[in-house]
């Protein structure tokens, strides 16, 4: 039910990467409905990740195009999880602190550490539905990340990819440096535990606790956001059958009703002005782009009764539907 959305942090590298490539990547934004100069600020949906991907391939005219341009990735972003490794007192206990705020780039990304001995796995919990060219791009940022953070100590052994058909071998060698088994269970990277070890040149446990307090704020306002974002899509499914109360969408979310006021209220919104502003919008939407009659509007507003409806259409906009939709159209 919820959509999944990415941080442009994410992506602001790839950018950077088109154009070391030689690539124009204004013709890569506008192609995808961005406008040119670079991404906005904010997250955007995962889905946009297809049509990003392929416009970017066309344009580079590389098939294989996120393994190409991660060989023209910088090795730092400027991301607040790269201060969280270069402040703590170990590689391996950077890594940690990084992992548990990965969501701050992507909600698709689940990542985790396992050591077995002297083998370490990094899972990326990359979506099994994700364009491959995202996650081979990843695999290259993350292996220049870490050599970097670790003086080039850091080797991986092997990277594993869910998907099934891909690079020749060659080329996965010759950028990442190791072999890549496709067709695997999920997406990671094998590397020898005892890099996890090494200790940080720039370790400061004051900047380390700023830095994870900011992480922290960070991922509450990611959080809220995706709350605000859950409880508008399902006033909007649950509308169409005429529901939409604040028990309905917390039944739904498997929260007493209550939580769920409390929740909205830490997030600065109300139930109630949530579900006038969704009523607002699609009674706008429905007026001006369709012809609908107004008793149809009127139902799938959620109204019971239109002089209802037109009471609130006047208070929120001044004049009524007839009105607004005569004037939007004229």
């Amino acid at each position: 039910m919820r959509d999944l959305t990415d941080d442009v942090a994410l992506m602001r590298p790839v950018i950077d990467a088109l154009r070391a490539s030689g690539t124009d990547p204004d013709r890569v934004l506008v192609r995808v409905g961005l406008p040119p100069g670079g991404l906005p600020a904010g997250r955007f949906p995962h889905a946009a990740q297809a049509a990003f991907w392929k416009a970017a391939s066309e344009e580079c005219g590389e098939e294989h195009v996120g393994l190409y341009l991660a060989q023209h990735l910088p090795a730092f972003h400027g991301l607040l999880l790269e201060y969280l490794f270069l402040s703590s007192e170990t590689f391996g206990a950077g890594l940690r602190h990084a992992l548990r705020y990965v969501r701050l780039l992507s909600d698709t990304l689940s990542a985790r550490l396992d050591v077995d001995g002297e083998m370490a796995v990094l899972t990326l919990g990359v979506e099994a539905d994700t364009p491959r060219h995202f996650p081979e791009m990843l695999a290259g940022a993350v292996i220049r990340l870490f050599a970097a953070l670790t003086e080039n100590d850091f080797r991986p052994r092997e990277v594993r990819f869910m998907h099934a058909e891909g690079a020749p071998a060659e080329r996965y060698q010759a950028v990442y440096g190791c072999p890549v088994r496709l067709g695997a269970e999920d997406c990671a990277l094998l590397f020898d535990a005892a890099v996890l070890d090494k200790p940080s040149r720039h370790a400061a446990p004051e900047l380390l606790r700023m830095h994870e307090s900011l992480a922290r704020r960070q991922l509450a306002e990611v959080e809220r956001l995706d709350l605000v974002r859950q409880v508008r899509e399902l006033i909007a499914e649950l509308l169409v059958d005429g529901g939409a109360t604040l028990e309905q969408v917390a039944g739904r979310l498997n929260m007493p009703a209550r939580r769920l006021r409390e929740r909205l209220a830490m997030a600065g919104v109300r139930f109630n002005d949530l579900i006038t502003d969704y009523r607002c919008r699609l009674a706008k939407e429905l007026l001006l782009k369709t012809d609908e009659r107004i008793e149809v509007i009127v139902e799938r507003t959620g109204f019971s009764e239109p002089s209802t409806f037109y009471r609130a259409f006047k208070r929120w906009v001044g004049e009524t539907p007839v009105e607004f939709r005569k004037r939007g159209k004229g």
